[in-house]
């Protein structure tokens, strides 16, 4: 288990979070590159959108990660197509079921170097 999902410390017992590890913020990425992390979601799940450097979604999904047993890792592939080298963003998220009651839901926006 990723260190960042260690719960030992209690922490992370009752927090609803999304923590992506790599790819690392400016990484230069390819189409199918690999997504890792630590998550305690709703349902266990995590949503991803990846989104190109006009803000249109070149990529989305979801995938499985913790939820209310605990945290626990993720992982998914991000395949895409572009014309061109550019600046992009990927966010990784949980959708609010609550409608903006109590704690925000965990997000993390990564912005990477999207390859050909």
């Amino acid at each position: 288990m990723p260190e960042r999902c260690a719960a030992d410390d209690g922490a992370l017992r009752d927090a609803a979070f999304v923590f992506a590890e790599a790819p690392r913020v400016g990484d230069r990425v390819a189409s199918g590159f690999e997504v890792t992390g630590c998550s305690r979601t709703f349902e266990s799940t995590v949503n991803w959108r990846l989104l190109d450097r006009d803000g249109t979604v070149l990529a989305e999904g979801h995938g499985a990660g913790g939820g209310v047993d605990g945290p626990a890792p993720f992982s998914f592939s991000v395949a895409f197509t572009i014309a061109e080298e550019q600046i992009g963003h990927l966010e990784v998220y949980e959708e609010d079921v609550s409608e903006g009651e109590g704690f925000p839901p965990g997000r993390t926006v990564l912005p990477l170097v999207l390859l050909p």
